[in-house]
């Protein structure tokens, strides 16, 4: 769907020749980071770079585009969405938590996503698309508890009118708010990490983030699996639910 939605963008020639040169860009950059990744810890220093990719391409985004920004820390209303993300997501998040979060604050994430799993599971693909609901991740208070390490579609949404954001009762309500300029360069670089990233021949089916972290923090030999290229994460993580329980 993001590939989709990217390519649908109806961007000057100007934007759209910046938006090529991001996403190859992203794409070499990446390639040269993953050459001799052979451990995890090696792969997770790719990742930090290309994380850090999108936060300058934000940082570098003409003024007057960054001003139409309506998102400020700890209005939360897009944390409510079905998160889709790759395996190298995951591990990027599972890692910050494993680095950062106290045991207590590390039950707590466990906690939740082991609820998130039990409630997604029972859903077709079709009623979690439809799904608002808190990510398991999000403090009370509304703010991200993973912020330096969340997924890159986190990293990429930015909304123009934070109340129609609170007013939403569907996914795709957000979409009214997007902002095609910043869109265009954010999605090039996410897009270019992912195309990377599957052509070194890592996982790069779409999981349920909720799912797949709860899965990533609890059994080691999904790490194991990633790392030798393999499948990460079970079926049942995965985001289109119709693949395993059909």
């Amino acid at each position: 769907m993001i590939v989709r939605l990217w390519r649908s963008l109806m961007l000057s020639p100007a934007l759209e020749k910046q938006r090529q040169q991001l996403f190859a860009q992203t794409v070499r950059g990446m390639e040269s980071r993953l050459a001799p990744v052979k451990a995890p810890a090696e792969m997770i220093t790719a990742l930090r770079w290309g994380m850090a990719e999108l936060d300058r391409t934000l940082a570098e985004t003409p003024a007057s585009i960054r001003a139409t920004v309506a998102c400020r820390a700890g209005c939360g209303h897009c944390c409510s969405v079905p998160v889709d993300v790759q395996a190298h997501e995951v591990f990027f998040a599972a890692e910050h938590i494993q680095k950062t979060f106290s045991p207590a604050a590390l039950a707590g994430v466990l906690e939740r996503t082991t609820a998130h799993r039990a409630r997604v599971s029972v859903l077709t693909s079709d009623e979690r698309s439809r799904l608002l609901h808190s990510c398991p991740l999000l403090s009370p208070g509304g703010s991200c508890t993973i912020y330096e390490g969340r997924p890159e579609i986190c990293r990429a949404h930015h909304a123009s009118d934070a109340a129609v954001c609170a007013a939403s009762t569907h996914p795709a309500d957000f979409q009214q708010v997007h902002i095609p300029s910043l869109q265009a360069r954010m999605f090039a670089v996410m897009l270019g990490m992912d195309e990377a990233i599957e052509a070194a021949g890592f996982d790069d089916r779409a999981y349920d983030f909720g799912s797949a972290l709860h899965e990533a923090l609890t059994n080691s030999l999904c790490l194991a699996r990633w790392i030798r290229r393999q499948p990460a994460f079970p079926d049942a993580c995965l985001a289109d639910q119709v693949s395993w329980r059909v």
